[in-house]
Order: structure tokens, then C-alpha cells, then sequence
């Protein structure tokens, strides 16, 4: 039979259009690169900045207790996605960091490097679900970074007043506080619809490590989705309800053409998207 060479699937042109602005110059989104950014376009159920209010409690152990909330978000994203635990979420791809790891070093990350616990949980969040920052997330972000930044800059030239540093402490956990509630809250509907696995779309810009990790997951958690993983990211037309099923026509196996390693494997039939078995990249078979 002859190859079929694997894509991802069209992207529709309204789609692009409204990404426009995402890939404009000096558009930037934390802890997220720009070729992510431009294929993100799925929105938060709550802003950042009125998370605290739909979920105080949250909101509270997020800020009082950082190294719990992040180990047990982390363990919650793992759970869902079915992947296996890698340092930072693969943001630190060094050292051998980028590998999978025994889940203990959970325990090592979420004490030692919370703030970087905190963004792999954000970048799980956004990747995984699509969901980009908005105007407001940006701004946060940024502010707190750029303060923190020029405190330390400033100290190194003369002796920055105690009283600023508290106030840059307390804005940090606060911010803290809204990036775990907000996360937790899009975990929870995620749970509750259920999780098919990640967009192609965004899938085909993470980094050939990523979509190796991501190729290990078992996903399918939460409770309310069945849609099946081939279709994820596409819109399906409702079908007709009829007494008496016609049987289907048998699909035909052909072969597929990895756009990534271009390893030529099986796939069950045309119109789907499948997975590579030898680097996970996920692939479309056009109809």
C-alpha cells in the first residue's frame, strides 16, 4: 500500500486569525516560548486575578504552604495525564533533567525549587489543557519577576530597606497563591469533563523530549469525556440517531510516514490521527 506522510491536522484559517495577535513581536507569556504561545487559544474558567475569590481556601494553602500545594498538584496533573514524573515538567531539559525520574524526586523539587514547581505545573496546565495567559496573567507575572529582579540588582550596589523586601515577599505569595488556585480550579473541570489527551496542534511545537514524555502517558482521566484520542482538537458534526445501525465499512490498514524520524508504521485506517511508536510524535492520516 502506499505511504501516507503524517501531519498535523489543518489548522482552520479563522483559527490562525485570531492567533494573530498571539505571534505579534514582544508578545510573551510566562513560563511559555513563543511557538507555543502562537498555537495556544483555549481560555482560563477564571482569570488569575479572581481566583482567590472562587476558591479562597486554595488560594490560602497555596500562599501559607507552597511545598505541599505544588507536590500535590503535581501529583494530580500526573495522575490525569497518566505521565511520568520528569524534573520542573521538562522545563530544565539539562543534565539529564529532561528524562523521566523516580516520583520521589518530587518531594526534592517541590522544597527546593518551588517557584520552577510552580511553573511546570503552569506550563502542564497550559500545554496539556490549552489554555493561554491573558493581558492580566502577563502582567502579574512580569511585575513580580521584574521587582524581584531589581531588588537584587540594587542590592548588589547599596542596602535595599528591609521594609522593601517584605513588601516584594508578600507580593510573591500572594501571586503564588492565585497561580495554584487558578490551576487547581482548571484541574477540577478538567476532572470533571474528562481528559482525551493534548492538541495536536500544540503538541508538534513542544521539544522532541517533551512529545517523547508525553508519548508515555495513559491518558483518559477525569470522568466525563469519551471522545476518542484520534479526534482531539476537531470539531464533530452530531451524528443521526437511527433504529437500525448500518454496518460500517471495514477500514483498509495503510502506512504512515512519521513527520518527525520518518519511521513508516501501521496505522488502522485514514482520517485519524495516530501516534509514532518510535518517537511519539502524533501524526494526521488524511482521508
Amino acid at each position: 500500500p502506499p505511504v501516507v506522510r503524517g501531519a498535523p491536522p489543518a489548522t482552520p484559517r479563522r483559527a490562525r486569525a485570531a492567533r494573530a495577535n498571539r505571534s505579534a513581536p514582544g508578545r510573551r507569556a510566562m513560563p511559555l516560548k513563543q511557538e507555543v504561545i502562537e498555537v495556544l487559544d483555549g481560555q482560563w474558567s477564571v482569570g488569575m486575578f479572581e481566583a482567590p475569590m472562587k476558591n479562597p481556601m486554595q488560594c490560602l494553602f497555596g500562599s501559607c504552604c507552597p511545598c505541599c500545594a505544588v507536590y500535590k498538584q503535581r501529583e494530580e496533573l500526573l495522575e490525569l495525564t497518566g505521565e511520568p514524573y520528569v524534573c520542573c515538567a521538562g522545563l530544565c531539559d539539562c543534565c539529564g533533567l529532561g528524562d523521566p525520574q523516580d516520583k520521589n524526586c518530587l518531594y526534592v523539587e517541590a522544597c527546593c525549587c518551588t517557584s520552577w514547581a510552580l511553573a511546570g505545573n503552569r506550563f502542564m496546565v497550559q500545554t496539556r489543557f490549552n489554555k493561554e495567559n491573558t493581558p492580566c496573567d502577563d502582567c502579574i507575572l512580569w511585575t513580580v519577576c521584574l521587582l524581584d529582579l531589581a531588588i537584587c540588582v540594587a542590592s548588589m550596589f547599596t542596602r535595599v530597606p528591609d521594609e522593601i523586601r517584605l513588601i516584594s515577599d508578600c507580593l510573591q505569595i500572594s501571586v503564588f497563591g492565585c497561580m495554584h488556585t487558578q490551576q487547581q480550579i482548571e484541574i477540577e473541570e478538567i476532572k470533571s469533563k474528562g481528559y482525551n489527551g493534548m492538541n495536536p496542534r500544540i503538541l508538534q511545537v513542544l521539544p522532541p523530549a517533551m512529545q517523547s514524555m508525553y508519548g508515555q502517558g495513559k491518558f483518559g482521566g477525569g470522568g466525563g469525556g469519551q471522545m476518542p484520542p484520534q479526534m482531539i482538537g476537531m470539531h464533530q458534526m452530531p451524528q443521526p440517531m437511527h433504529q437500525m445501525q448500518m454496518p460500517q465499512p471495514m477500514q483498509v490498514p495503510v502506512q504512515v510516514q512519521c513527520g518527525g524520524c520518518r519511521q513508516i508504521f501501521g496505522s488502522p485506517g485514514r482520517g485519524m490521527t495516530v501516534a509514532c511508536p518510535a518517537c511519539g510524535m502524533h501524526n494526521a492520516v488524511p482521508p
